[in-house]
């Protein structure tokens, strides 16, 4: 059973560590790219569901953009049950470059959020469209910082986001979070677009259209997210990009409950199902992540811990603070770096978990 361990750590251990290692190089290489003097039409669309506590803050945040060309916010209503349509109708009858969509049925084409994006996209010709949630919040310059990134070739542009509460549940999920992001920022400095987050995330109208829209892959259940970065960044010719400017940044919020970030990261997860096929190098890195994550918990169940564990265990804390140090930099939020010992050593039980139950069963938006 130990040398079966034993194989498992390596086999894990060595695809992981040479991915992070590219990735920490490629974090290296990051630099921000200076203002543009090219002003496009812009639409930022939001799709939101039962988000009325969050939306008077997003709306001031939205209204008070420094952006010299013309912009609209398109915000789409999902069937929600609280006051989030009072709110966003509103909001638009006394400021024009805000649209209200409402959306009473369910689509049978494509799920919720999709749906409610699509309607969005629907509603605006701009050229530029910038994805964000109802729970963001964004500095004045977040359209022009955004906007500055496309260049010619420029297709998708993932944006950084980060979790803004201070509990330490929340700098928990933060830290998580950061994780991801700096996996896919490190492997856009080398053409590989795996991936984003729809908290922060522009695209070209053209290239949207291109790819059929939301209905152009018809297995794709959910992750909008990850759907537009996957299928726009790899389209002949076209470039992903990662916007390091930090006045390009969002915040978000956290989970209020471990449910319900179980449920968040469980959706996330969900999108790795049919990954062998659409992007292998991708599906190989969590592969292995995954699996050096469980043979680390099947080494400490079995109460032997073995010389090779111990090295690998001290690599992979070395390299991953390094990934999360950079990132804390990049945030400003160095002072969190006391919660990593906390996530480090729970990465061996949550790896497993969320990759597991994100494979299995149906998932739901909201």
């Amino acid at each position: 059973m130990l040398v079966f361990i034993g194989l498992l750590l390596v086999l894990g251990a060595i695809p992981y560590f040479t991915f992070v290692a590219i990735m920490i190089l490629g974090i290296r290489k990051a630099r921000v790219t200076p203002p543009s003097d090219n002003f496009p039409k812009v639409a930022v669309i939001i799709a939101a569901r039962d988000e009325a506590h969050n939306l008077p803050d997003l709306l001031d945040d939205l209204l008070a953009q420094n952006y010299a060309g013309e912009y609209a916010c398109i915000i789409a209503d999902d069937r929600s049950t609280d006051d989030t349509w009072s709110i966003i109708h509103k909001f638009s009858k006394t400021h024009p470059q805000f649209n209200a969509v409402r959306i009473v049925e369910e689509s049978t084409e494509m799920t919720g959020k999709k749906n409610a994006l699509t309607q969005c996209i629907k509603n605006t010709t701009a050229s530029i469209l910038i994805e964000t949630d109802a729970d963001c919040r964004m500095g004045p310059d977040w359209i022009s910082s955004m906007v500055s990134e496309f260049d010619e070739d420029t297709g998708i542009v993932v944006g950084f986001s980060s979790v803004r509460e201070r509990s330490v549940f929340a700098i928990y999920q933060a830290l998580d979070f950061l994780g991801i992001m700096m996996t896919n920022a490190g492997m856009l400095q080398y053409g590989k677009a795996w991936s984003g987050s729809g908290q922060n995330l522009a695209f070209r109208r053209v290239h949207f259209t291109s790819i059929g829209g939301f209905t152009g892959d018809p297995n794709q259940s959910i992750g909008d997210d990850f759907y537009l970065v996957q299928k726009i960044g790899k389209l002949k010719g076209v470039q992903a990009k990662f916007s390091w400017n930090p006045k390009s940044f969002v915040t978000t919020s956290s989970a209020d409950s471990i449910d319900g970030f179980y449920r968040q990261r469980r959706r996330w997860a969900s999108d790795s199902r049919g990954l062998q096929r659409k992007d292998p190098l991708f599906f190989v890195f969590l592969a292995s992540a995954f699996l050096l994550n469980t043979a680390i918990l099947l080494q400490i169940l079995s109460l032997q811990l073995s010389p090779l564990f111990h090295w690998i265990i001290g690599i992979k804390f070395c390299i991953e603070l390094i990934v999360i140090l950079m990132g804390l930099r990049k945030m400003d939020r160095l002072r969190d770096v006391w919660v990593f010992p906390i996530w480090f050593l729970l990465q061996p039980v949550y790896i497993p978990i969320m990759g597991i139950s994100g494979l299995i069963g149906k998932v739901n938006w909201k």
